[in-house]
């Protein structure tokens, strides 16, 4: 086990511990002395998550000293700890050699664009499609919300009247233009760092 204080304020230290199978995240009081509270096993209030079962990839991001931690579940919200370059180097140094079974590579611009091109490509079909269904309500063209998805018509139907044609395209093209934006900024500063791919037998060596 190996642990480090990730984040402080004047009454509480934050927690990074890593042990065999787990990576785990716990806030407790200055006082306290956690390294008795591992040992009797009476830690509690911890965020665990496990190599295996519950985490899909360690990213380390150079650029920022910045670790994300992306899990498998959808449902739960990915961890991101922001670092001092000296924490942030020990604990890359440590988990990179340490961390068995797992697939390292760069941190590529193809995995850093692909949130900006997916917006891009989502509000794009989404302002094309408002504009079209914005002009055939102006035109007077009746058009069908019914049957399989009709609320979803419904609701694309409701903000085309909204915004019209122009207000459409302007709503939209906006959005689309923040995408594509972030693209543009992270083709031309990518990030520099590393990525910690789990497999099925992942386990931290010490």
């Amino acid at each position: 086990m190996k642990k480090w204080i990730i984040n402080q304020s004047e009454t509480t230290n934050f927690y990074l511990i890593l042990t065999e199978k787990s990576v785990w995240l716990t806030e407790k009081p200055k006082e306290v002395n956690i390294d008795e509270l591992i040992n009797d096993k009476k830690l509690t209030e911890v965020r665990i998550e496990r190599y295996v079962d519950d985490i899909k990839e360690f990213i380390f991001i150079d650029t920022n000293s910045t670790l994300e931690i992306n899990l498998k579940d959808d449902d739960k919200e990915d961890i991101e700890l922001p670092l001092e370059s000296s924490i942030y180097n020990e604990i890359k140094s440590f988990l990179i050699p340490n961390l068995k079974d797992t697939k390292v590579k760069d941190y590529s611009l193809i995995k850093q664009i692909q949130p900006a091109v997916i917006g891009t490509l989502i509000f794009g079909a989404i302002t094309y499609f408002l504009h079209t269904i914005a002009l055939s309500l102006q035109n007077g063209e009746e058009i069908r919300t019914s049957g399989r998805r009709g609320l979803i018509k419904k609701i694309f139907v409701g903000i085309a009247d909204f915004l019209g044609p122009t207000g459409s395209l302007i709503i939209g093209g906006l959005v689309t233009l923040f995408f594509i934006y972030i693209l543009i900024k992270t083709i031309s500063k990518p990030q520099q760092g590393k990525v910690i791919k789990t497999k099925s037998f992942t386990e931290l060596k010490f």
